[in-house]
């Protein structure tokens, strides 16, 4: 017995030697690093202070762009993280959504909320151009490119959508206008999978659907009474997925006008803007709360991820050229990058 014990003493010795200081006795594939959780990475500040950031979208130029509703400007925010700032050619003009639009210039257009005016600007930052909504009672707030083309706006003022068409005569723009019942306040709007707006009325509790051919206009009364809708999304499940500020949900409806599901955020405190990443899940911006919600497709539980700057009031998100999520701090006067996977 004296004689095995010794052996395999030495027979144990030849394996850790040859195996090397800190090397593994098993093979097999290294354990890969873990993958960092979901924060905000990175934050540029806005050179002009307490600019109010309010939309932001990306340009054809790869760019994003963001509209500077107190400052009354323009913000573009370059690859290197540098900002440039144009000011709009009317003062206190209050830009307010923004979006790409199509054609041979791909250029951007915004809302012009205080002079019931729309903007456009192509991605060179030159010319200005603005031209005026009809009724001087309009106060337009979301803009979208819709699927024929058209660039289509919410506007609080008449309760109304609005088709803005580029023609080849002056005014260069033709504006056609769809009321809304009552007092829809309508907000955010947004190109659905079916090819038609969809857009919500925080003001009637409601969801409203408009085709592109302008007819019929169809709103759609959210379940839970006062619910506030707010930012409204496409999603990869052929609906549409929009969060409920008051009632503190995202609900879900199908391009037929049916809501299937509302689910409640608990943390939440005034969940306001949403969009869908790349890894299908659903983030949307708590803007009193001061964070970023996840909300899994699959499982329907929320995580939450707070925003460096303390009282910052996120508001609107875009997805970036690398598909991550950017975002406006409207008190925070910054543009944040938000990291939600590995690359």
């Amino acid at each position: 017995m004296p004689q095995a014990r010794a052996l395999l003493a030495v027979l144990s010795l030849v394996v850790l030697a040859a195996c090397g200081k800190g090397t593994p006795i098993t093979s097999g594939t290294p354990t890969p690093p873990p993958t960092p959780p979901p924060a905000v990475v990175a934050q540029y500040t806005i050179p002009t202070a307490s600019s109010q950031p309010m939309g932001i979208a990306v340009g054809s130029d790869g760019n994003l762009w963001f509209t500077e509703f107190a400052a009354s400007k323009l913000g573009q925010l370059l690859h290197g993280g540098h900002i440039m700032e144009q000011v709009t050619p009317s003062r206190k003009a209050e830009p307010n959504g923004i979006a790409s639009g199509s054609g041979p210039n791909l250029n951007l257009w915004f809302t012009e909320t205080s002079r019931a005016t729309v903007g456009q600007i192509t991605v060179a930052g030159q010319p200005f151009v603005e031209y005026q909504l009809p009724d001087p009672a309009a106060r337009p707030v979301g803009i979208t490119l819709g699927s024929d083309g058209n660039m289509w706006l919410t506007d609080q003022g008449t309760n109304s959508i609005w088709r803005i068409q580029s023609i080849r005569r002056k005014p260069f723009v033709k504006f056609t206008q769809f009321r809304l019942t009552g007092n829809a306040q309508p907000l955010t709007i947004t190109n659905g999978p079916d090819d038609a707006l969809w857009f919500t009325e925080p003001g009637t509790n409601s969801i409203g659907r408009l085709p592109i051919s302008g007819s019929p206009l169809n709103e759609y009364k959210v379940p839970t009474a006062d619910s506030k809708p707010t930012g409204i999304a496409p999603s990869l499940d052929n609906a549409l997925w929009f969060t409920e500020e008051k009632s503190l949900k995202i609900g879900r409806i199908s391009t037929s006008g049916v809501v299937t599901a509302e689910y409640p955020l608990p943390g939440a405190v005034t969940p306001n803007q949403i969009l869908q990443g790349v890894d299908g899940n659903f983030y949307f911006t708590d803007t009193a709360g001061n964070k970023i919600g996840q909300f899994f497709f699959r499982g329907h539980n929320v995580n939450y991820y707070r925003i460096p700057t303390p009282n910052s009031e996120p508001t609107a998100m875009v997805l970036g050229i690398d598909s991550q999520i950017y975002l406006v701090e409207t008190a925070g006067n910054k543009i944040a990058q938000f990291r939600y996977f590995a690359v």
